[in-house]
């Protein structure tokens, strides 16, 4: 949180190439002139960390990534304000390529491939006349840059492009272009889409470059812990290749992370705060996001050190007279849904028939039923990491314990009108909350890897130790002890679950990355992946804008921003917009 600084000096350097001569020699004796910029490692870093910040983007991970599409789509969040169109459509499976929300990410996300595109041409510039002791440094500025072209790269085919498999099927579908350069004139921007194989052959092409270049590297200095290390390569290509169904690269990669990579998880009192701003680069991060509180500039800002996705999530407290108040915007909540998939069935915290959501006419036996199963572990406990309870749980307000109360705008007194709990500072001040917190994203960790790795070891014939990573992931939850068989463990791969649903409830695989993962946008990506939306669809059923809708020949993909189709005449929309 306290480790990657403010550095936008640079960011105009994204169009350099792109830009004509007579734009490019302007009359200012303050220019930065590309005949002599980049002239050091230095000057190299400084455009590295352009291109981290482009993380922290407004389409990406600064604002609308998780609270303004995957969590609508895969239905993490439900609204509680009414007042986007846009974002009901979302929520509902219903986009079209007017909105914004899409837009802007389209637009961050290339924003990115550009100034990836940018740093490695500078780079080969600089590698022509740098010293043999700068060579070494070089490589690793060019290594963590070709990963996060990928990192871009990979949220640009799993939001845009046709299909996630290849070697299942639909390699042949649309993906998205591929640009390895930036474009000199207009007519080399009017590029066509590359297929899907295409797309991931590419992000492992990046990756496995990344991982010559970043051989053995990690990261010990406080200043560098945010940046790529061998073991984000390897974890990063171990989602790629399972996604891609490549299960023999999967199993090779996914078991030298687990070995050797000296991570592993973290206790059960670390994980439940590792989301809110604590324990940040732990023994279980791969690869995080890092952020820094920023009051200065929100986190829909690109200058922000900070992230605004808890402004939009920020919870609700009891107010002076009972009733809600806001921390912030506050206006997406846990979709009631989710609360059942975590086993929780005491009941409602206002009895029947109360009208009002104000804290004098909560259920008094509610809360004691809440406490009593949070004890006894009766409902899952990654339950109350991802969420916070109404009138059980608080939050601080200007240094003041205040209990969390019904979400604010929903007059509905007789919904589960929960708060969120990851990504929110539980601990800090309400502008902290509401503008630009510094909660890293745990983007890659164990966690993920074991059950990846689970996975695979169910395509590959090892069904006893697949059974053992999910009970490894699941004992933590319940803070037992990984590597020793419990009374939680699942018997078999189609055990029950605390989820009583089709998907979930004898599939301890999928139950346990949609628990585990929860809130993290994974589980969008495997509901893409395993082909069960029209099955979440009819789970969720609505959300509080109107019914959830699926089509199966188009809701994998997103439709194609009309500005791009606009502007690119050789761009195709996705079928079914």
């Amino acid at each position: 949180m306290k480790i990657i600084q403010k550095l936008f000096l640079f960011a105009f350097l994204i169009g350099l190439a792109s830009c004509s001569d007579d734009f490019v020699n302007v009359d200012n004796a303050g220019a930065i002139s590309v005949a002599s910029y980049p002239n050091s490692v230095s000057d190299l870093e400084q455009l590295l960390t352009g291109v981290y910040g482009t993380q922290h983007a407004s389409g990406m991970y600064g604002h609308h990534m998780l609270v303004k599409h995957t969590w609508m789509w895969d239905h993490t969040a439900d609204l509680s304000w009414q007042g986007s169109p846009d974002w009901i459509g979302l929520s509902q499976n219903n986009s079209v390529s007017s909105y914004p929300f899409l837009q802007n990410t389209w637009t961050d996300a290339w924003r990115g491939v550009q100034r990836c595109n940018t740093l490695l041409a500078a780079i080969e510039t600089y590698r022509a006349k740098a010293s043999a002791t700068d060579i070494p440094n070089v490589d690793l500025i060019k290594g963590q840059t070709l990963f996060l072209r990928a990192f871009f790269y990979f949220h640009l085919t799993t939001a845009w492009g046709e299909t996630f498999i290849v070697n299942g099927a639909g390699g042949e579908k649309m993906g998205v272009p591929i640009l390895t350069t930036t474009s000199a004139s207009l007519a080399e921007t009017q590029v066509s889409r590359n297929t899907v194989k295409e797309c991931w052959d590419f992000i492992i092409s990046d990756l496995k470059a990344s991982e010559t270049l970043l051989a053995g590297k990690t990261w010990t200095n406080t200043a560098d812990k945010h940046k790529v290390s061998i073991w984000a390569v390897k974890a990063f290509l171990s989602k790629v290749y399972v996604f891609t169904q490549d299960w023999a690269d999967a199993k090779t990669y996914l078991n030298d992370v687990i070995t050797n990579s000296g991570k592993s998880l973290v206790p059960f009192d670390t994980y439940k705060t590792m989301f809110n701003g604590q324990n940040e680069f732990n023994a279980e991060s791969l690869y995080e996001l890092n952020f820094n509180v920023d009051l200065t500039y929100t986190g829909t800002n690109d200058l922000s050190m900070g992230c605004s996705i808890g402004m939009v999530i920020a919870p609700t407290y009891v107010g002076p007279t009972g009733a809600a108040a806001a921390s912030a915007w506050s206006n997406v909540f846990p979709h009631a849904k989710n609360l059942t998939r975590f086993g929780f069935n005491l009941g409602h915290y206002f009895p029947a028939g109360v009208t009002t959501a104000n804290i004098a006419n909560v259920d008094q036996s509610y809360i004691t039923r809440s406490i009593a199963a949070r004890n006894a572990k009766t409902v899952d406990p990654r339950l109350w990491v991802a969420c916070q309870q109404p009138y059980v749980d608080s939050m601080v307000v200007n240094g003041v314990k205040k209990p969390i109360s019904h979400y604010l705008d929903i007059t509905e007194t007789d919904m589960e009108a929960w708060s969120f709990r990851k990504y929110t500072n539980i601990t800090g001040t309400e502008a902290e909350v509401n503008m630009a917190n510094g909660n890293n994203i745990l983007w890659l960790r164990m966690a993920d890897m074991y059950l990846l790795y689970a996975e695979t070891l169910t395509h590959t014939g090892d069904n006893a130790t697949a059974l053992e990573y999910i009970n490894k992931v699941h004992r933590r939850a319940y803070n037992l002890p990984v590597n020793t068989p419990s009374a939680v463990d699942y018997a078999s791969l189609t055990a029950a679950t605390k989820a009583t649903d089709d998907v979930l409830k004898n599939d301890p695989l999928k139950y346990e990355r949609w628990a585990e993962l929860f809130g993290e946008a994974g589980w969008w990506y495997d509901v893409c992946r395993w082909k069960i939306g029209p099955k979440e669809a009819a789970y969720y059923q609505k959300i509080r804008g109107g019914n959830i809708q699926w089509n199966d020949a188009s809701d994998y993909a997103q439709p194609i921003p009309i500005n791009e189709l606009n502007a690119n005449v050789n761009m195709k929309q996705n079928p079914g917009y």
